[in-house]
């Protein structure tokens, strides 16, 4: 199966830059994402009907260090990066 990268709702490819590889917490995605298929961050913000806030993303490696906006919403403490570090490490 081919994965098409097209957010949704824009037509964005979101395989372009780092800003549009994302993960929210599956109650979030269930509710406003769109199954297997693609949203850009901006346009999940849009369906969300709010800002992003810290717990709408789970700590992973690509929310807590790939994703510059995203980490930049999260913010995470030195502790929450070790920790992910040692989950990582230990999987």
């Amino acid at each position: 199966m081919k994965w098409d990268y097209t957010c949704k709702d824009c037509g964005v490819n979101t395989r372009k830059g780092k800003v549009n590889f994302y993960s929210v917490t599956d109650e979030l995605w269930k509710e406003f994402g769109v199954g297997r298929g693609m949203l850009c961050l901006e346009c999940f913000r849009k369906r969300l009907g709010r800002d992003f806030k810290k717990e709408d993303f789970p700590p992973c490696y690509l929310n807590y260090f790939d994703n510059p906006v995203v980490r930049e919403i999260i913010n995470p403490t030195e502790e929450e990066i070790n920790e992910l570090h040692n989950k990582i490490r230990n999987n």
